[in-house]
């Protein structure tokens, strides 16, 4: 329980730092024009986008067992990680809200948040394995 705990708090320090957080970058200058310019995703920002989301759904997946467990559930330290945990995938996904908020930086800290995630997947997984759920 307890490594199921630190990897959580692990996920969600790193996301906090992928939270697109301020950046030193000049502002982008709005067009004069009435009209808006429509920037596309990269396939590169795609492919991210695509494994965040592919994170998020196996994420969501362990919170569910967590949730059908009323022992998992008098866990409050536990309870009260997981939704933080939830909180800052909610807050990195912002993130994905329009390509200029995917600069290299941004993209490379979520690359690592989800390596950590897909890290404490597999590790909550084999925990909830080894106490029955």
């Amino acid at each position: 329980m307890k490594r199921l705990l630190v990897l959580i708090m692990a996920l969600a320090m790193t996301l906090s730092l992928a939270a697109c957080g301020g950046s030193n970058a000049a502002p982008v200058a709005v067009p004069s024009t009435p009209e808006q310019v429509e920037v596309e995703f990269t396939e590169e920002q795609q492919a991210l986008a695509e494994d965040f989301m592919s994170m998020a759904e196996e994420y969501d997946a362990i919170a569910d067992k967590v949730n059908a467990s009323p022992e998992l559930l008098e866990n409050e330290e536990l309870v009260t990680a997981m939704n933080d945990l939830a909180d800052e995938i909610i807050k990195a996904d912002e993130c994905f809200a329009s390509p200029e908020t995917l600069t290299p930086e941004v993209m490379g800290a979520l690359t690592v948040a989800i390596e950590v995630g897909r890290t404490f997947i597999a590790e909550a997984n084999a925990a909830l394995e080894e106490i029955g759920h």
